[in-house]
């Protein structure tokens, strides 16, 4: 079955919790007949490689869903502003939550990772699945994968998207570094346990840190492990070729520095490609160096 809302923009909050109790009321898949189909092997560019987390598939192999199969999940129209280039854009996009429901995932896994074909890293906890419903883009325009760039977009977005939007959840906007959570390029995912993922980040020095430092892990995982690696191989992306070590250093001793460079990188280093962080508080900032450093409780 196949279910497609083309209505005004606002409606798709209704159909998205109507479709998350349907979820729910079948224990994880929308229906029966929606289940995706796995491959040993990649058919096209446009398959999503799942690197872990799916039930009977020993660790360290690979599989592959098709694109086609992932248009045949239950689907919806969002119009979006600005999503791609300026104005609105009809995207066809699939909700994760579904896409986790139509797949063997192992019992324990509850979060989903994301990387890309440029490094950055995306991860999605089950509270934010629930709370936020992250959406996987299948058609820009009407348009799959095969057809990208979108008119007016100078580089290709593809294989795959994930977003969010105000359009699906109001208040999305408000979300520190929401933009964190809309790689483009992902190329493969991963399905784990929370607890297994975040484990170094509870560990050895950052088992009791203190108050401050807790909330500066939150920033790290959701903003910072983008495009770095944590401590003690916290998983993250790889974008910024920047060992956490040097990272640390920078909080602990070259503190001014380490806040200057996270607001404005090229006022520090012209040639920085990082983005900046202007929005980030000094309580923020003094937060993340907390974690960094490890600042105990």
């Amino acid at each position: 079955m196949r279910i497609t809302t083309r209505g005004l923009r606002g409606r798709s909050h209704w159909f998205s919790a109507f479709a998350g109790a349907l979820m729910l009321m079948s224990g994880g898949g929308l229906w029966a007949a929606s289940q995706l189909a796995v491959s040993k092997t990649a058919g096209s560019p446009y398959d999503l490689k799942i690197t872990a987390g799916l039930a009977d598939v020993p660790s360290g192999e690979d599989r592959f869903v098709a694109w086609s199969d992932l248009d045949s999940l239950p689907t919806e129209v969002l119009e979006l502003e600005g999503e791609f280039v300026p104005g609105m854009q009809s995207v066809t996009v699939v909700f994760l939550d579904q896409v986790m429901g139509a797949l063997p995932v192992a019992s324990q896994a509850d979060t989903v990772l994301a990387w890309c074909t440029d490094g950055y890293f995306s991860i999605y906890p089950p509270e934010f699945i629930a709370r936020q419903r992250p959406f996987v883009v299948l058609r820009i325009n009407g348009d799959g994968p095969d057809k990208w760039p979108p008119e007016g977009l100078n580089f290709n977005p593809g294989p795959y998207v994930i977003s969010v939007a105000d359009e699906v959840v109001p208040g999305t906007e408000a979300i520190l570094d929401v933009g964190h959570k809309r790689p483009w390029g992902v190329d493969r995912i991963a399905f784990v346990a929370l607890n297994t993922a975040l484990a170094p980040a509870h560990t050895g020095k950052w088992r009791e840190l203190s108050t401050a430092g807790n909330v500066g892990r939150d920033i790290w995982v959701n903003s910072c492990s983008s495009c770095h690696p944590g401590p003690g191989g916290l998983v993250g992306g790889d974008k910024s070729q920047r060992p956490f070590e040097i990272l640390a250093a920078h909080a602990k001793y070259n503190t001014d520095y380490f806040r200057t460079y996270v607001r404005s990188p090229t006022s520090v280093v012209p040639s920085a490609k990082m983005e900046a962080h202007p929005h980030y508080t000094d309580e923020q900032l003094d937060a993340l160096i907390a974690f960094i450093t490890a600042e105990q409780g």
